[in-house]
């Protein structure tokens, strides 16, 4: 009889980012600049795993995610600024997902059973100048997209 112990064949636990709908984009755009040194810092962080593991899973939620807490608009968790509301229903409205659940999932998924990922994002948020005019009015950091966008081209 073999005593020795085999390792477990179980892909391990990943942690899972929750976000909101339009740090989807944000994400693909970011290169280091933020609303504050802790944002930046902690959004580096968060973009690091998820580029690094893009099978990490993503939960979508309505309202302050996993990046929001180094934000400086966020207050007592809860955001002070009316726009990041504005970005998640039209992201949300390009992923087709529910607004009044907790967890917005997006409904036309390939395989709605899986969890979503970086790796997985829907071809529709795939960044371009055309979604960010889209899903972007007015955000301060637009311009700066924009231009990621033309570099990526």
């Amino acid at each position: 009889m073999n005593s020795s112990i085999k390792p477990s064949s179980t892909p391990p636990i990943k942690h899972t980012i929750c976000l909101r709908p339009h740090h989807l984009l944000c994400l693909q755009t970011f290169v280091g600049h933020g609303y504050s040194p802790e944002f930046t810092a902690h959004m580096t962080i968060v973009q690091k795993q998820l580029t690094t593991d893009p099978l990490t899973p993503i939960t979508l939620v309505n309202g302050p995610d996993d990046l929001c807490g180094h934000c400086p608009n966020c207050v007592d968790g809860s955001c002070t600024s009316p726009k990041p509301a504005v970005f998640d229903h039209l992201v949300g409205q390009k992923l087709n997902t529910t607004e009044d659940t907790e967890n917005a999932a997006p409904k036309h998924t390939d395989a709605s059973d899986s969890p979503l990922t970086l790796h997985g994002i829907p071809s529709i948020l795939h960044m371009s100048e055309q979604l960010l005019a889209e899903c972007c009015p007015d955000c301060e950091w637009k311009e700066l997209c924009v231009e990621v966008c033309r570099t990526l081209r």
